[in-house]
């Protein structure tokens, strides 16, 4: 059963350490066939 996923990144710097597992985060859950969408809150 394919889940919509949302992730909120707060990391203050693009390409830190927290914004790089939300990446990853979402890579493994895209290729279990979920839907992910991420946003930046900085953003």
């Amino acid at each position: 059963m394919s889940k919509k996923i949302l992730i909120l990144s707060a990391s203050p710097r693009k390409g830190g350490n927290s914004d790089l597992l939300c990446d990853q985060f979402a890579k493994g859950a895209e290729e279990a066939g979920h839907q992910v969408e991420k946003i930046r809150v900085q953003e």
